[in-house]
């Protein structure tokens, strides 16, 4: 009530009240949809009826998977940094997505890679992650980003052995996986 600026009578004060019971009905809904990994129920709608929380209907599939991920939301504090996080990992990718169709990684940074969800990178290898991704036609999906960093740091780490057993004169670590994965 003491978020409302005047309410004007009756009437708006009964309003006032349903608008919270429908907030707070919302919210049960999605912290019941975290705790059962199950999100599939929650709608544009819900989110919409959670006052002071804020989405792009356009997402909602993103957030209901993001949601069913998590064990529990304690408040909408915290939906709202997760929603937050959905929508800077969709326009994180949507840039590695461009940089490939572009060929040009180099607009691609690591907040950029760190910001996208589910993806696992090492800050030091960006310059060949910039340069991996350029020279892919599309990525399709995170899935496919992963496999391409998983490949770069791969190679990196080949590489990085075929050097030390050069420096030790020693190349029987060297096997033939070892030289394929560069």
């Amino acid at each position: 009530i003491a978020a409302e600026a005047q309410i004007e009578d009756v009437a708006a004060l009964q309003a006032l009240i349903d608008s919270v019971d429908a907030s707070i009905a919302a919210f049960a809904s999605v912290q019941s949809a975290a705790t059962n990994s199950d999100a599939s129920t929650i709608s544009t709608e819900t989110l919409n009826a959670i006052r002071g929380l804020t989405s792009n209907s356009g997402h909602l599939s993103d957030y209901q998977a993001a949601i069913a991920e998590e064990t529990s939301i304690a408040d909408v504090t915290a939906l709202q940094a997760l929603i937050d996080s959905v929508d800077a990992s969709l326009a994180a990718f949507a840039s590695v997505q461009a940089a490939a169709t572009n060929n040009n990684g180099a607009t691609i940074s690591t907040e950029t890679l760190t910001a996208i969800r589910g993806l696992t990178t090492n800050g030091d290898n960006i310059a060949d992650y910039q340069d991996a991704i350029a020279a892919e036609a599309e990525i399709t999906d995170v899935a496919a980003l992963q496999v391409l960093i998983d490949s770069v740091d791969a190679s990196i780490n080949a590489f990085s052995a075929v050097q030390l057993a050069a420096t030790n004169n020693d190349a029987t670590s060297v096997t033939i996986d070892t030289l394929n994965a560069i």
